[in-house]
């Protein structure tokens, strides 16, 4: 395996394996194979020191998850899924270190059956460990362990079919299924490689995080398993490595095989803490920010507010825009704020919004905005939002007069039904059983009492619906049901305060009207019949209209009359919008002149 981004101590250790390995095939001394014991040892060291960058990368990674698993869940989930795989491998590897070692010494068939504990355990941390090469008598055997690890057939090595290998779903399969040799740690080796490659993580805005180049680059070096060339002859790798190969060169070649594993885990493991916070924004400053959902509270009802802590950078001021027409709930089209004007921002990024609802129509109002801001990168990106609901309405002033508060029979009575900080739309308005109570276009209401006489009351009771979409009890409101007042009669200008009239308003043979007095309904009274008597020289002439028009008959004798005569109104019948018939008031008139 070639390396990647090696420290300059592991290249003094690299250089001293090749010049070790020299030796060794020029049959150099004890002295020379204790050699490879230091290298071992200084790649075991090494190993240890990785492992702990590795428990340390995995352990932010955990605490982080705790604080936020939404957030980070998709990256530590990953990481499990490296950490495992890792490992697995780490003990296969170790494991396979044991076997060679039980190779060498020729104990394999012994050692099967104590599950190799001789050479291989686990410490308290939970690492694997192998047995110390120093205590290895016969360093330099190669034989057995070729037997063992490649085969006869340096061209062929033993090992399962390509078809085990591409079925096989993980790791632990390996050892579990007795794949022990050069073949199937290279296969190993070159699944753990490609599944790092393919690792892709979608984090919570649901972007697809993939390795990137420079990782990939770097995993493809330290995992490269091309064939060797030896005295002009191409090589497999598993007998370059293995083949004649003495145990004191296997074993610390096969250390660094763990070591390059847990490089990789290491660098993955990093790439995914630096995504937790990759397309985060960084603030400088903190600060408690209270939203209410209703500037205006009514009694009875519950305060509700937002509160959460917004945090902010002094530095990097936000461009704010919001946009001049009322958004109908339904436009998702893009923010063309180009032709807008940037909001007033004070020194902590609060834009200062206002408008005028001078003209404006009564009733509820939101905008949309765009905030733009410098994000992670120093590129700039926007967030479109929409403003909370304002609600224009008529000042809040209420005066009630109380002894006024009369619905009348057979009359449209209309009512203004308002509630300070409740929009109008969201008010449900009714009325007492019996009478009707109807809505109008233009937001008012017109009440219907009831016709019959024994229901003398009617009780308005309004609810409303709450921001947070309950519907509250917002009070009632009790009225009086009167009839329409009796009308007062009218004739020639004449009515019963009057006492008399001349000759020649008499002769105007006007029409008997009567009309109501001082009421402020718009109320249409018909005569339906009234008699006339005429008071002579002590005798009376009476005569009776079946409508509010002089007979000739009464005309006839109203031509006649002269001063001093006195002309009875009396039994005005007229029909009201209540359906009532009512008996007005009498006119006595005298003539004058």
């Amino acid at each position: 395996m070639a390396g990647a981004k090696l420290s300059p101590r592991q290249k003094m250790i690299g250089m001293m394996y090749l010049v070790l390995t020299a030796l060794l095939a020029l049959n150099i001394s004890k002295e020379v194979l204790n050699g490879f014991v230091k290298v071992e040892n200084s790649l075991i060291n090494t190993q240890a020191t990785i492992a702990d960058k590795v428990d340390d990368t995995f352990g932010t990674l955990k605490a982080k998850y705790l604080n936020n698993q939404e957030k980070v869940g998709p990256f530590f989930n990953k990481a499990e899924e490296v950490s495992s795989e890792s490992k697995e491998l780490v003990s296969y590897i170790s494991k396979l270190k044991a076997r060679c070692m039980a190779a060498s010494e020729k104990t394999l068939e012994e050692q099967e059956e104590l599950n190799f504990s001789k050479y291989y355990g686990v410490d308290n941390n939970g690492r694997d460990t192998v047995l110390n090469l120093e205590y290895i008598t016969i360093k330099d055997e190669y034989m057995a362990l070729t037997a063992y690890m490649v085969g006869s057939d340096p061209h062929n090595p033993i090992g399962a079919n390509e078809d085990w290998y591409a079925n096989a779903n993980n790791i632990a399969k390996w050892s579990e299924e007795g794949q022990w040799s050069a073949k199937s740690l290279r296969r190993a080796l070159e699944k753990y490689r490609d599944d790092i490659l393919n690792i892709k993580v979608l984090d919570i805005d649901g972007n697809e995080r993939v390795i990137p180049e420079q990782l990939k680059k770097s995993i493809i070096e330290r995992f490269s398993f091309e064939n060797e060339i030896e005295n002009g002859v191409d090589v497999l790798w598993e007998a370059a490595n293995f083949y004649d190969v003495p145990l004191a060169a296997v074993m610390p070649l096969m250390t660094k095989m763990i070591i390059d594993v847990q490089d990789a885990e290491a660098e993955v493991l990093t790439w995914l803490l630096g995504g937790i916070e990759a397309k985060s924004l960084k603030f400088s400053e903190v600060m408690p920010l209270v939203i209410p959902q209703s500037n205006y509270i009514i009694k009875g009802d519950t305060a509700r507010a937002n509160i959460l802590l917004a945090a902010f950078d002094p530095t990097r001021i936000p461009e704010i825009y919001v946009e001049q027409d009322k958004w109908n709930g339904e436009d998702s089209t893009e923010i063309d704020y180009s032709n807008l004007e940037a909001l007033p921002v004070d020194g902590i990024g609060n834009g200062q919004f206002t408008f005028s609802t001078r003209g404006m129509k009564l009733g509820q109002y939101q905008y949309r905005g765009i905030i733009r801001y410098q994000g992670p990168e120093g590129d700039m990106q926007s967030q479109d939002f929409i403003t909370p609901v304002f609600t224009v309405a008529e000042a809040a002033l209420v005066v009630s007069p109380t002894k006024m508060n009369v619905f009348y029979r057979g009359l449209p009575n209309p009512v203004d039904v308002s509630v300070p900080g409740v929009a109008n739309d969201k008010l449900r308005v009714s009325i007492s059983s019996g009478h009707k109570i109807r809505k109008q276009p233009d937001g008012s209401y017109i009440v219907e009492p009831s016709s019959s006489n024994s229901n003398k009351v009617a009780k308005v009771s309004v609810k409303g619906e709450m921001p947070d979409g309950t519907i509250a009890d917002l009070g009632n409101k009790e009225f009086r049901v009167k009839r329409i007042p009796d009308p007062v009669p009218f004739w020639s200008g004449k009515r019963p305060s009057n006492r008399t009239i001349t000759k020649n308003e008499v002769l105007s043979f006007a029409p008997l009207a009567a009309k109501m007095d001082n009421f402020d309904f718009d109320v249409k009274v018909r005569v339906k019949s009234f008699p006339i008597r005429v008071s002579k020289d002590g005798t009376f002439k009476e005569l009776t209209s079946g409508n509010n028009r002089l007979t000739s008959d009464m005309k006839a004798l109203l031509e006649r009359v002269r001063r001093g005569n006195t002309i009875y109104f009396e039994d005005i019948v007229v029909s009201m919008p209540d359906g009532t018939e009512r008996i007005l008031a009498p006119m006595k008139l005298k003539v004058t002149t």
